[in-house]
């Protein structure tokens, strides 16, 4: 069976809990996007992605396409599409 979604948790996995994403973990990423698509879940809000994990991650906008983010334990949904828009947001 070939899989065709990766998925990983952000804090302790691609960086330090509360912390930039390295270069080395930007590249390796970038290099994952090229072949399979991406989904990353945190804890945390949107806010906390995009200081953490996207400022660092340096991509190009194709490969964006193929990165799927779930911030606060999935209850909310973010695409690319040439720029990151809100697919959904379950209040609890």
């Amino acid at each position: 069976m070939v899989k065709n979604l990766i998925v990983f948790d952000l804090d302790g996995t691609l960086a330090e809990s509360k912390s930039e994403m390295d270069s080395e973990m930007s590249l390796l990423l970038q290099e994952l996007l090229k072949i399979k698509s991406v989904a990353v879940m945190s804890g945390g809000k949107y806010q906390q992605f995009q200081k953490q994990f996207l400022k660092s991650l340096n991509c190009e906008e194709h490969l964006l396409k193929k990165l799927f983010l779930f911030p606060t334990c999935a209850t909310q949904f973010y695409k690319y599409e040439d720029d990151w828009i809100k697919v959904y947001s379950e209040e609890l």
